[in-house]
Order: C-alpha cells, then structure tokens, then sequence
C-alpha cells in the first residue's frame, strides 16, 4: 500500500545546505513477488521523471471535450503544440525553481515534452540518494529474475512541494507478473482457405481501394516487441489475397526500441497484420519503445511524450500494455492520463484494451484496467462467437468495470447511469458507481495470425479486439481527410451520442480471476462490452454529417 503524506524532515543537501524535507511518496515494503537483493553501486546511473504541476490542467480537459463533441462550435478544431503549452506548462516560477535546485546539485534537467511538464534528469545513485533522501536499492522480480532500482521512499525540499508532483521511476516497481497471453484454440502449419471473417462487422467495413492520404495508424510497441515482416507477407498472400502481398509498415523508435526482423511475439504479429490487412492504403507506422529501465510505466509514458512532440502524431494509435489500477499510484495514473488528453487535443484517436484479467486479477476486489480507465481514451472489450451462434457474446476474460481514480465524465452520464439502474448489481458496493466506467465499445477477440510462419487459427485477446477497432476507426478518419474533414480524433463523446451505430451485445458476462461471476452483458452500454461492435456503415453515416 502506498502512502502520500508530506512528512517534515531534515536532511543534507549535496552542496551542504540544510534543508527541511517532505516525503512524496513512500511505501512499507516491496510489492509481492520482489526481493530486495542489496544497494546497488554508488555510479549506476538514474534517469528519473520529474512531473511539475500544470498551469491549467482543467481547462484542457474542457477544450478537448469542445473540440470531441459533434455539434460543438469548435468540433474537430484541433489545438497546436504551442496552444496546449497555453494550459499545461508550468509556470515560470516553478520551473525557475526546479531548475536551480538541480543545477545547484551540479545536475541539468531536459524537457521530455512540448511544454516541459515533464523533465528528465541523469544522475548517480549516490547523487539521488542524498538530493532525494532516498535508498534506492537493487529488487529481484521473483519470477522473472529481472532486477530493477527502486526506493522505498523519496523526499524533496520543502519549498518545493508545490513545485514537483512526483518523481519516476521510484517506488512504484513493474508488475510481478506478465499480460495474460492470448489463449489458442488451434495451432497449424497449413495455410487456412478463404477470406478471413473476424466478425459479422468485418464483413460490413471491408474497403476495396479506398483513396491513400496523409492519414498515419500508429501501433505501439513495448519493452522489445517485435512484428516480422514476412509472417506479414504471408497473411496478405492467406487472408487478403487483393492486396499487394508486399504492403508493409514502416517504423520510429523511442528509448532506442529496434524492430528483430527474425523475432515476433503472439501480441505485436497480430497487430500489425490486422492493421494493414484492413487498413488497405492507409500508412502503418509501428511504435518500438525500447525497455531502458524494466518499467512499462517509462515506456508509456516516454512514447506518449515522444508523440506529442512531433509535428504529425499518428491520427490513430493503438496501444495494448497497460496495468490494473492497483499496480499504479493515482498520481502517475492521473499524470499518464493528462498526457493522454494532450494527444486528444492534437486529434488523435487513443484506443486501448481493457486487459484480459477480467473484472480484477484476484478474488479480493474489482481492479479496473488502466490507461482504459483514463477519460480521454477509447477502451475496447471483447467479445467472442459462441458455438457459430449468428450473434457475439462477451468474452469471460474482457476486462471491465469503474475506475477508483477518475470520476465519471459527464459523457458517460446517460448511459451509465441508466445500466446501474437497470441492473441493481449485487456487487454495486464493492466498486466505486461513480468512476469513469469501461469499456467503450468492443470487438471480436478471436482471430488467426502468423507468427513465425505458423498459422495461430481462432486465438483470443482482448489485445485482438482494440486492433480491430482501431482498424476501423483508422479507416472513418482516412475517409473524412478524403472528404476534406479534420481527423475524428478523441472519440469517446461522439460514441456516447451515437449507441445506435453499434450492435449490442446481450449476452455472456466476465469475472474476477477466481471465477466469481462480476458484471453481466445487457442491453445497452454495460461494464463487459460498453455499447458492443461497431457497424462500419452506420458510423460512417453519422460521421458524413459532422
């Protein structure tokens, strides 16, 4: 358990100033399943976050849904770097502030971001440890044997308390365990005849040749992930033999991330085959986030950053890493999500997964998934054909549930509070009603790739589902650049004016991982689908009169 209190204390700073200390975050023990192996050497070297509190934080949120919601004046009227700077840079004295008290410590900060919210600084552990009071040590991921330098508590000089929000990476550590992996129904070497049917949707939305734009789909790639080019080939040349079976993608890097063209992983192949198997003419750009520090938060985070600072963020992103919200602080959640919302506001569409653990990861609590829980995000569910049933029906293992950090945001309020109503949920007092509710929407999870040139027939993913629907969502943005209209960018209030344009799921339910039944699908927007599968014609109909 995490504990936020401004304890006063007094220590001594680098240059011999005596100075009193409030504790930022701290923490009781390493989480279950790390060890603590010992104090590292004293030269290793740190590269930490420094997040400094925003001028106007809500008033961007109000521009974004201003600029997200059809009807608005000021629909599709996306902001420029330089006026998010407007809202999120921090004022001048704070950043005076801070960067005299590094400089003084003989350390130099450089902005991660546009607006220098975020900074980054290199120092020794020595360094750290006495201009952060802190006792970093080397832990041991028990399962994994990975080793990671966390402490369990940091500090910073009291006149400076208003000026920091919080240091990263310190004392929040990665998860003890891995994703779940997809589940795989079948594994064979022969190619499977005819033309791939992902879901009923996929049948509506298939383009023949739609005009090629600017339009850019951004996949995300973690800690190492890689996608293989000739697998990719060779799902074209099985499932969309119309296409050129040389169409490809191409590639940036973040923290140094490199594509194995040798290598592919069961989360990454499928992806990327998807989104250019079904995006035909729109440019795939996949996002490798190199692992420099064993956390997914960093990485996140440091690819987030990295976007905003370019001249042309992707105008669709996937992104299928995340955590429960009990692996997080609501500090770097809250963080995370703001840089989220600055994405928004470029008009980038943000979709995510809810994760494949279900309504929790244990049988103790409801542990929403994040960044799904985040506002300014799309989470996706999943749902699955039962038996060749004609209609989908939730998938068990689709994450799901209201969020213990954000509140509801008022385009959820119709729809929500209508489900809470309608279903009286026994479990309504094990979870917070009035948190952001997830998912959105949701699509198919079970579907064939190829990885290393063996065919994976029928897996399932959450992971499988966003791709689909980021897939789709790439395509109605490359039709509206076609017709001279801005990007569709955050979607999530046009979602929640429009539960028509989806096929509700009915049916099936998920659970917490021990099994115990949690939230149930029903008409209308619920907890394990959201508004379930989109219906490309009928989004695309909506979307020609905005």
């Amino acid at each position: 358990m995490f504990k936020l209190k401004h304890l006063s204390v007094t220590f001594t700073l680098l240059v011999g100033v005596t100075a009193e200390f409030v504790v930022l975050e701290r923490r009781d023990n390493p989480p279950p399943g790390f060890s603590r192996l010992g104090p590292p050497a004293e030269d290793d070297i740190l590269s930490l976050r420094l997040a400094l509190p925003s001028r106007n934080i809500l008033g961007l949120h109000d521009a974004v849904y201003e600029i997200s919601t059809p009807g608005n004046i000021r629909y599709g009227q996306y902001l420029t770097r330089d006026e998010i700077a407007q809202f999120v840079a921090p004022a001048p004295e704070t950043v005076s502030k801070v960067t005299s008290w590094l400089s003084n410590n003989n350390l130099t900060a450089v902005p991660i971001t546009p607006a220098s919210e975020w900074i980054t600084v290199n120092m020794m552990v020595s360094q750290a440890n006495a201009l952060l009071a802190a006792n970093f040590s080397t832990f041991r991921n028990d399962e994994t044997n990975q080793t990671v330098l966390r402490t369990l508590s940091y500090s910073i000089p009291s006149t400076l308390k208003t000026s920091i929000d919080w240091v990263h990476p310190t004392t929040s550590f990665p998860e003890a365990t891995g994703s779940i992996p997809p589940t795989f129904v079948n594994k064979t070497s022969a190619p499977i005849a005819g033309l791939l049917r992902v879901s009923r949707s996929f049948m509506e939305f298939r383009p023949l040749r739609p005009k090629k734009t600017a339009n850019v789909f951004g996949v995300s790639g973690f800690d190492n992930a890689s996608a293989n080019k000739q697998d990719l080939q060779t799902f074209l040349q099985v499932y969309r033999p119309d296409m050129n079976p040389n169409t490809t993608f191409d590639s940036i890097s973040v923290d140094g991330g490199v594509n194995n063209p040798a290598g592919a992983d069961v989360f990454s192949a499928p992806e990327i085959q998807y989104a250019v198997g079904l995006t035909t003419g729109v440019q795939v750009t996949f996002i490798l986030t190199g692992n420099l520090s064993n956390d997914l938060r960093t990485e996140m985070l440091d690819q987030a950053t990295h976007l905003l600072s370019l001249e042309n963020p992707p105008q669709t992103i996937l992104n299928t890493a995340g955590f429960v919200e009990s692996g997080l602080t609501p500090e770097i959640a809250n963080s995370l999500c703001n840089v989220y919302a600055q994405l928004a506001a470029r008009g980038v569409s943000y979709i995510v997964e809810t994760g494949g653990f279900g309504a929790g990861v244990d049988c103790r609590s409801f542990d929403p998934p994040f960044p799904a829980s985040c506002p300014f995000v799309t989470a996706v569910g999943a749902t699955e054909f039962d038996n060749d049933e004609p209609a989908e029906t939730a998938y068990i293992g689709s994450g799901g549930g209201f969020s213990n950090f954000f509140s509801r945001p008022r385009y959820q309020d119709t729809a929500v509070s209508a489900y809470l109503k309608a279903t009286n949920n026994v479990h309504n007092t094990a979870f917070n009603v009035s948190g952001r509710a997830v998912p959105d929407v949701s699509a198919i999870s079970s579907v064939p790739f190829i990885a290393l040139q063996e065919i994976f027939d029928n897996s399932k993913s959450t992971a499988y589902s966003a791709a689909i629907f980021a897939s789709i969502v790439s395509l109605l943005t490359n039709e509206r650049i076609s017709a001279g209209k801005s990007p569709l960018g955050f979607l999530n209030p046009l979602i929640y004016a429009n539960p028509s344009a989806f096929s509700d799921v009915k049916t099936g339910s998920n659970t917490l991982q021990c099994g115990i039944p949690a939230f149930n699908a029903t008409s209308g927007w619920d907890a394990v689908t959201g508004f379930g599968s989109p219906s490309y014609p009928k989004l695309k109909e909506i979307l020609d009169k905005v």
